[in-house]
């Protein structure tokens, strides 16, 4: 046994996690006694320190190698079959809870879908139970140097997509766990600002988390189904916290602000847009061009085009 992945996964794993002797038998239990069994939870449910990824293949502990990635900082392989778990340590973990900061959540996720789709990785793996790597029941390999990974150190080796292929489902969901709830955050984040202003009003809050919670499932529900969709508790803890986030900071006051500024940024920009035909009508003048060929340029009526060269020579 490591005692740097030891204390590696001590301190990334819950106090309590889910782990057990058989993957369908898992339970809660005491930090120390599940690193005990041959599966368990490494990652804690308000951080993902580890990048995990499964290998159903017979030569599970060596596709890395053929893909040109990284080696992990750990492999675990079965050895009835071949069939590995590969563990990337985070040097940062990374939020993944409402408190979290969205970009790096989008990097983790979009990593995590480049590296699964490099590695040929099982879709059916979820977490949070994975092969404890400290169990002699799985044959264990590690780098000479323990690795651990920058996001950006992770990014070099393949091609991430963007943020706009997630949103528009150009991604498939189920490459990337964590691809579908940042999905699912950001579409439910946009829908509860919009709907919010229906239930500004005393006692409002319980009917629109209930609103927040139907839309989610709703979404949620577009996933490819087993195992592509996010489990009930998840989709709730997404949605209570968008509903809480959005209520608290999205008032009324807030909205009269915006559109006030919308407004005159909108009145900005349409100013803006009559200088540069005004200017590009002058243009035109200055060529010879009369007054009724320049309007028809530029899609314009005429007696305005009358105006803004009489302003000129006023």
């Amino acid at each position: 046994m490591s005692a740097a992945l030891l204390a590696r996964i001590e301190s990334s794993a819950p106090r309590r996690p889910w782990c057990g002797k058989y993957k369908d038998a898992a339970r809660v239990r005491p930090l120390q006694v599940a690193l005990r069994l041959p599966y368990l939870q490494i990652n804690s449910p308000a951080h993902r320190s580890w990048l995990q990824v499964d290998i159903d293949n017979s030569r599970g502990a060596h596709v890395w190698e053929d893909r040109n990635l990284p080696p992990p900082t750990y492999v675990a392989v079965n050895p009835a079959n071949g069939h590995a778990q590969y563990g990337y340590a985070l040097s940062s973990p990374i939020c993944v809870t409402e408190a979290a900061r969205v970009k790096p959540m989008r990097y983790l996720a979009a990593i995590e879908y480049a590296f699964n789709l490099a590695l040929g990785a099982d879709r059916a793996f979820r977490g949070p139970l994975a092969k404890n790597p400290l169990h002699p029941a799985w044959y264990l390999w590690q780098p000479a140097n323990d690795a651990v990974y920058e996001l950006g150190d992770l990014a070099d080796y393949v091609e991430l997509p963007s943020f706009q292929d997630v949103m528009q489902r150009r991604v498939d969901f189920d490459r990337a766990s964590l691809g579908r709830n940042c999905y699912l955050f950001e579409v439910l984040r946009t829908f509860a600002y919009n709907a919010v202003r229906q239930f500004w009003r005393p006692g409002g809050y319980e009917p629109f988390l209930n609103h927040t919670l139907m839309e989610a499932d709703s979404i949620n529900s577009t996933f490819v189904r087993s195992p592509g969709s996010l489990s009930q508790s998840e989709v709730r803890a997404i949605a209570r916290s968008v509903a809480k986030w959005v209520w608290k900071r999205f008032t009324p006051g807030d909205f009269v602000a915006i559109q006030r500024a919308r407004g005159i940024a909108s009145g900005a920009a349409r100013r803006e847009a009559s200088r540069d035909l005004r200017d590009r009508a002058i243009v035109r003048a200055a060529r010879g061009l009369s007054t009724r060929q320049i309007a028809a340029e530029l899609c314009v009526n005429q007696s305005t085009v009358v105006r803004w060269l009489k302003a000129i020579t006023a």
